[in-house]
């Protein structure tokens, strides 16, 4: 009985020794080890230049033939880069008529860059008439266009799909004191005398 009694300690203390050093941090050592620490530790070199986050590996492609170009060229669509000139010519005059919540009518004289569209008119509100300013860009056939009446501080920001001489879509419409409206807009290109 007494020899069971000793093993029973024995493991105890056993069982509770390993758990005492599961709990052991190294990095905690006494002040006393820190005074005596030798001075010819490792080294540790730092490289500026390297990855902090270490996904060098993930960001690159992993295939460089499933790139956009290359999945254009094989399905029969031509690549449309930035600068590449679109089929629709928007240099001219246009006329747009605004529906929804802030009906009127926009004159607007366009001019083309490459993709780059801008130029200026005239938008014909309830209101008035107040002059504007535009600029925007193509994308293949659409246009986004931003026309900012300077004498309301109104932002009309379009969304247009392109078609020979005919533009619609939709538009938002921002003022300075945060309210917004939205609404089709549709129209076409107009001759330079009307």
């Amino acid at each position: 009985m007494i020899n069971k009694l000793i093993i029973a300690w024995y493991v105890l203390a056993l069982c509770l020794t390993m758990q005492a050093q599961a709990q052991y941090d190294p990095l905690a050592m006494p002040v006393d080890m820190r005074r005596t620490e030798s001075s010819d530790a490792e080294k540790v070199i730092i490289d500026p230049y390297a990855d902090p986050l270490g996904i060098d590996v993930l960001m690159r492609q992993v295939d460089p033939h499933h790139t956009s170009e290359y999945l254009d060229k094989i399905s029969g669509r031509e690549y449309l880069g930035p600068f590449i000139p679109i089929s629709q010519e928007l240099h001219g005059y246009w006329t747009l008529d605004l529906f929804g919540g802030m009906p009127g009518r926009m004159d607007l004289m366009l001019a083309q860059n490459r993709d780059a569209v801008f130029g200026r008119g005239s938008i014909s509100l309830a209101g008035g008439i107040n002059s504007l300013s535009a600029s925007g860009w193509t994308a293949k056939d659409l246009l986004y266009l931003d026309l900012v009446d300077v004498e309301a501080m109104m932002l009309y920001r379009c969304s247009l799909t392109m078609s020979k001489d005919f533009l619609s879509g939709s538009y938002n419409c921002y003022d300075a004191q945060g309210r917004s409206w939205s609404g089709t807009v549709q129209g076409g290109r107009r001759a330079m005398d009307q």
